[in-house]
């Protein structure tokens, strides 16, 4: 269901462009984060905040 948000005084639509400008954020970056063979995040210390490793190991597994 839909809902009208331009019934909402103050609220308008963005154009395109303007969705394209549109900026700010808390200013970090993600892609820095990572997880270690162990299933321990890894990068700076926000991202365990951000992200969750799968409890598996995954490197170098020899059978």
């Amino acid at each position: 269901m839909k809902k009208n948000f331009l019934t909402i005084p103050g609220v308008s639509v963005l154009s395109k462009q303007e969705q394209k400008n549109v900026s700010g954020g808390i200013g970090i970056d993600l892609s820095k984060c990572g997880c270690d063979c162990a299933a321990r995040v890894t990068g700076p210390k926000y991202c365990s905040f951000y992200m969750a490793c799968p409890d598996v190991y995954t490197c170098n597994d020899e059978i």
